[in-house]
C-alpha cells in the first residue's frame, strides 16, 4: 500500500499551478487565514506548504507586509500541437457545452498581461463545462475584452458553442488568424474539480490558449481536461 501524500504537499502543488496561471512576479499572496478557509485545513498545514515555496525561492515573505509571488526561475518547454484542443472536442459526437457562469470582472493578472490590458480593466468572463455523451470532459474559463465579449453575452446559443473562436470569426468578423497554445500537466483545483466530477488533486491536462488577429489578442481561454477521459497524441516526422 502506497503512503498517503501529506496534505501540505497537495496544497502546495495546487497553489503552485493556480499562481502560475493567475499571478505575476511581485503580486501579494492570499493570507494564511484565507488559505486555511479555502482548503479547510489548519494553519500549521498551510504554513508547511508556504515553507516549501520559500525553500524553492518561489515566494518571498516580508515580516509585517505579507507574502509575495516570485514564480519559477526557469522557462517551461513549449510544444506546438497541430490543432487547438477545443477543436478536437468540438468534432466529437455527443458534445454539449453548458454555460455555468458569466460575468464582467477583473481578470487574473497573468490573463490581463496575455491580453495586453491594464490590470484593473474589466473583461467578460465565461465559465463553461464541455460534456461528451453527458459525461464532463473539460472545464473552460474564457476571458474576453469588453468590445468582444459583450457580443456573446447577448446570445445564449453563441456562448454554448464549444469553439468561441469560430463564433467570433464566422458571425462577428473577429479576424482570428492564429492561436498560441501551451499544454501542461496540472492537478485539479477546488475551483473546478466538482464540476469535472473528480477529486481535488487528481491530474488534469491544462490548455492555455490566446487567440490573435494579427498581433492583437482577441481573447484568452484556460481549459482543464479530465486525464482519465482524454489523451493527446502527436505525430512527429523529425524524430531524431
Amino acid at each position: 500500500m502506497k503512503p498517503q501524500v501529506p496534505k501540505y504537499v497537495t496544497i502546495k502543488a495546487l497553489l503552485q499551478a493556480r499562481w502560475e496561471r493567475e499571478m505575476l512576479r511581485g503580486d501579494r499572496l492570499p493570507s494564511e487565514k484565507e488559505l486555511c478557509e479555502q482548503f479547510q485545513v489548519s494553519r500549521a498545514t498551510v504554513q508547511q506548504a508556504l515553507a516549501l515555496f520559500e525553500q524553492e525561492g518561489l515566494i518571498r515573505r516580508d515580516q509585517g507586509r505579507g507574502s509575495f509571488y516570485i514564480g519559477p526561475q526557469e522557462p517551461r518547454t513549449r510544444q506546438e500541437p497541430s490543432r487547438p484542443l477545443e477543436a478536437v472536442i468540438r468534432d466529437r459526437d455527443g458534445t454539449e457545452t453548458r454555460v455555468l457562469r458569466r460575468g464582467i470582472e477583473r481578470p487574473p493578472a497573468r490573463v490581463a498581461a496575455l491580453l495586453g490590458l491594464p490590470r484593473d480593466e474589466r473583461v467578460v468572463v465565461l465559465e463553461r463545462l464541455g460534456l461528451v455523451e453527458g459525461a464532463p470532459l473539460v472545464f473552460i474559463y474564457s476571458y474576453l475584452p469588453m468590445a468582444v465579449g459583450q457580443r456573446l453575452l447577448e446570445s445564449e446559443a453563441e456562448m454554448s458553442q464549444m469553439s468561441l473562436a469560430s463564433v467570433l470569426n464566422d458571425r462577428h468578423g473577429a479576424g482570428i488568424d492564429r492561436v498560441d497554445q501551451v499544454i501542461a500537466a496540472r492537478l485539479s483545483d477546488p475551483m473546478f474539480a466538482q464540476e469535472l466530477g473528480v477529486d481535488v488533486g487528481v491530474p488534469v491536462l491544462e490548455g492555455e490558449r490566446v487567440y490573435y488577429a494579427g498581433e492583437r489578442p482577441v481573447f484568452c481561454a484556460l481549459s482543464y481536461y479530465r486525464g482519465d477521459r482524454h489523451y493527446f497524441t502527436l505525430s512527429v516526422k523529425d524524430w531524431r
